[in-house]
């Protein structure tokens, strides 16, 4: 896997559960912990901009259907 170095400022509470997490095996490493936490929230946009799209489409609530939908939408955008 390639990875980019980058410097990076965490507010202190941050911080200390970051290194909490990897003291207790958590998380491998800060940089694994942070690595994690911004893959969340890519993944929770993306479902989003997905749910969106959904709603758009049929004007209303989402299906159980529609859901499985974006299921398999995230599913095959995961794929390498």
């Amino acid at each position: 896997m390639t990875v980019t170095k980058v410097t990076v400022s965490l507010e202190p509470a941050v911080a200390e559960r970051a290194r909490l997490d990897v003291a207790q095996g958590r998380a491998k490493s800060l940089s694994a912990w942070l690595n994690e936490a911004g893959r969340a929230r890519v993944e929770g946009e993306d479902l989003a901009a997905v749910l969106a799209q959904l709603f758009d489409e049929t004007g209303g609530p989402l299906t159980d259907e529609e859901l499985a939908q974006a299921r398999q939408r995230l599913a095959l955008a995961e794929q390498p």
